[in-house]
């Protein structure tokens, strides 16, 4: 689901990010580190990284010069091993991507007949087009759960769709026979797109991830103005290669 940008308190996200990044690191992460892989400049980082250490999400090691995950954080259940795994392969090439194409770079899986968000890397542009962590979206009318479905044997492509396909906007492919052909040609390529048929005004492409353990992909996505169609092709083309990547680490 979309959500509503005005609503959005914007320190408690980029806190987010920085918790989301600690989560993920195998090792505890210097202030500078955490600065470089969210887009915060240090000052505003340090400023958010006390206070999660004043509700104890965070802890800095005995020197002082780094970070990591406090025991407030680590009590909860903890994240799926898989996820995890999948997190930390594929955070380096999400971050290549955006300091490439400066949009926003999406990490999703599979859960229900659903995808859902698990990780993200923001445009640092005003205007972006960005999922909350652990949102969900339908399969069928997004980039990343059409990447997957296309990955999938023809034959397969549709299992565990409702039998009547959600109408996300009047671009989303309600039709069965369509969304087939869709699938196929974005099996032929390599990539998926989703022009406006999850969100009004955004576009974006996804690849598939190519790992035995989840059903997983990445995606780009930005405002129709910056992404158009005949952008598109390079896109995918670079989420391909970031995907073989990805699993190739997972492997």
């Amino acid at each position: 689901m979309s959500l509503d940008a005005r609503y959005v308190v914007k320190p408690v996200r980029k806190a987010l990010q920085l918790l989301d990044e600690l989560a993920s690191a195998a090792a505890p992460l210097t202030l500078s580190e955490l600065a470089d892989r969210t887009g915060l400049p240090k000052t505003t980082a340090f400023r958010y990284l006390y206070t999660l250490r004043a509700a104890r999400l965070v802890v800095d090691s005995e020197d002082g010069e780094a970070y990591a995950v406090g025991p407030r954080l680590a009590a909860a259940a903890a994240p799926d091993d898989g996820i995890a795994r999948l997190k930390e392969a594929a955070l380096p090439e999400m971050r290549r991507l955006q300091h490439r194409f400066n949009e926003t770079v999406n990490l999703a899986v599979v859960e229900r007949g659903a995808v859902v968000y698990v990780a993200m890397v923001g445009s640092t542009r005003s205007l972006r087009m960005e999922a909350a962590i652990g949102a969900r979206d339908p399969l069928h009318s997004t980039s990343l759960g059409k990447a997957i479905l296309a990955a999938r044997e023809p034959a397969d492509r549709l299992r565990g769709l409702p039998p009547r396909l959600p109408r996300r906007t009047a671009m989303t492919l309600t039709s069965r026979p369509a969304l087939q052909e869709d699938l196929a040609r974005a099996a032929e390529r390599g990539f998926a797109t989703d022009l406006q048929e999850n969100e009004l005004g955004a576009h974006c492409v996804a690849a598939c991830i190519p790992s035995a353990e989840l059903a997983a992909a990445l995606s780009i996505s930005g405002p129709v103005q910056r992404l158009p169609r005949d952008a598109l092709d390079r896109c995918g083309l670079a989420l391909i290669r970031a995907a073989i990547a990805i699993g190739t680490r997972m492997r």
